[in-house]
């Protein structure tokens, strides 16, 4: 009995088209590479088109000693309903050199870094004058502040962005006015200097100095 089912079963198994068979498993795995090739491709161009929204502390460029917040979005897609969450409440314009000379600096309550931003196209910024090295340190002390930048995308939640909000680092660097903001100062002055003397505190004077005849023709004849 067994013996007739072995070779029943071996029968069954010769009969069998293994070219097909060959065949079909390879559709089947290459179907599946195909999905996943397709997959993987829609994510790459999706992920290089999505928004990131980033909030960090930089130099004015134009006041040197002005230390901002930018809040920028550095990705190639559109962002909205951008909201800020802080580990702890942040100082507003805290202003000033000695840190042991600051008065008590207030904490920010509004604003776009409190109220959120509607919108922020590829590139876009708010810049936010935050204060000085001084009075900031004064207020924030040696630990940075944690900052999550939440946004969203075609109205998907987007995966927040945790930016340390550091003053501490800036102690020491060199802040120096752009050529720019140098230029711009020099133009005020010149401004200055014109209207100062055309309002009658200073007036113009004009010296004509009269020129020695013309000997030309005296001397051709």
């Amino acid at each position: 009995m067994d013996h007739t089912i072995i070779k029943s079963i071996s029968n069954v198994i010769m009969s069998l088209d293994w070219n097909a068979w060959i065949t079909s498993i390879a559709t089947f795995v290459l179907a599946i590479l195909t999905f996943v090739y397709v997959w993987l491709t829609y994510k790459i161009l999706a992920m290089q088109s999505d928004p990131c929204i980033v909030l960090t502390v930089v130099h004015d460029e134009d006041r040197a000693t002005i230390l901002q917040l930018v809040a920028k979005n550095i990705g190639t897609g559109l962002a909205h309903d951008i909201m800020f969450e802080f580990s702890r409440p942040i100082p507003e314009r805290a202003f000033g050199f000695d840190k042991n000379a600051i008065k008590e600096i207030s904490e920010m309550k509004d604003g776009p870094l409190i109220d959120g931003i509607p919108a922020l196209g590829p590139g876009e910024c708010r810049k936010i004058d935050w204060g000085q090295y001084g009075g900031l340190s004064a207020s924030l002390g040696d630990n940075p502040v944690i900052a999550t930048c939440r946004f969203k995308k075609n109205g998907k939640e987007m995966a927040p962005i945790l930016c340390p909000l550091d003053v501490m680092s800036f102690a020491g660097t060199v802040a120096v006015s752009s050529p720019s903001s140098k230029v711009a100062d020099e133009l005020k002055k010149i401004s200055k200097s014109i209207e100062y003397i055309s309002t009658g505190f200073h007036k113009l004077k004009v010296e004509v100095v009269s020129l020695p005849p013309d000997t030309t023709n005296e001397d051709s004849e």
